[in-house]
């Protein structure tokens, strides 16, 4: 008997279902608490309001993964548009979910292939994992099959959690194939759904200038989309957990932890594999008088 996929729905109308968790303005918009505002239509075409500009929410072929979560314990795996956004860099992942009941860990890390995330889920597979985020293929494996090939074991490894999986930008034509496979694979397996990260990410001023990698107003988008195709957590207690994969030195012109101790800046030089994508250079990191043993962190790019 043919699998039943169900049916597709716009984030925004997601988004809205769960308004109840914020409320309402005078126009008939819903304000979600931690996401942002979305317009009361909530069809197709449905835009999402962020520090003033009007931008299209993510398309979300499949269910809402809180709807079919058992508990709250979030495992999101990623290369370095996911660790931009983890604990490291402002924890912007983890405290957008935070109002939606969530305990989440993100592990990512620049320059990872798709087999990062088996990397990963051996390591923590065990933990007691409700459901999960997935963000990989932005960097090349060897081949799209060894692309098809691990994703496909991380979404076996997953099951029955339900899972979220994004399509990357299109920055280069390889690219579709890994959008393919992403699509593929929530078609198959029940418990996947995707978000159309690659469509939302090519609107003006949601990625920088290398076309892959987001800008402050590019993860406010990412991660409240993130959050709207996550919906409410089960019931538990909402948090941030540790994360074990934190190493982002490994592509060339990396943006990379660095310390600022009496108003000079260090930090390790790295080479990059030549089929790994590279990132642009760190902005500039300003100084600050002196203090002795302050650090402070990079965003990677």
């Amino acid at each position: 008997m043919p699998t039943v996929r169900p049916r597709p729905v716009v984030l925004a109308a997601a988004l809205a279902l769960l308004a109840s968790c914020g409320g309402s303005s005078a126009s008939g918009d819903s304000v979600l608490a931690g996401i942002g505002r979305i317009p009361g239509a909530g069809g197709p075409g449905g835009s999402l309001t962020l520090d003033g500009a009007n931008l299209s929410v993510p398309g979300l072929q499949g269910a809402l993964i809180g709807a079919r979560a058992t508990g709250n314990r979030l495992i999101v795996i990623g290369d370095s548009i996911i660790a931009g956004t983890a604990a490291r860099y402002g924890n912007e992942m983890c405290n957008a979910l935070k109002p939606l009941g969530w305990r989440t860990v993100v592990e990512a890390e620049s320059g990872q292939s798709a087999s990062f995330g088996r990397e990963v889920l051996r390591e923590r597979i065990y933990e007691g994992w409700d459901a999960a985020v997935v963000f990989l293929g932005t960097n090349p494996s060897a081949s799209i099959d060894r692309y098809r090939q691990d994703m496909e074991r991380i979404v076996e490894s997953l099951a029955p959690r339900p899972t979220l999986l994004l399509t990357t930008t299109l920055f280069r034509d390889s690219q579709k194939a890994v959008n393919d496979v992403v699509r593929e694979l929530a078609s198959s397996n029940d418990h996947v759904s995707v978000l159309d990260w690659g469509t939302a990410s090519v609107q003006r001023g949601v990625l920088n200038n290398d076309g892959v990698h987001p800008t402050v107003l590019g993860r406010a988008l990412l991660v409240k989309s993130v959050a709207g195709a996550l919906g409410q957590a089960p019931e538990g207690t909402p948090g941030c957990i540790t994360a074990v994969y934190t190493d982002d030195t490994r592509v060339s012109g990396a943006t990379t932890t660095t310390s600022i101790v009496a108003g000079s800046v260090t930090g390790p030089t790295v080479t990059a594999p030549a089929t790994t994508l590279a990132a642009p250079p760190a902005a500039p990191v300003t100084t600050v008088p002196a203090q002795t043993g302050v650090t402070t962190t990079t965003r990677p790019q």
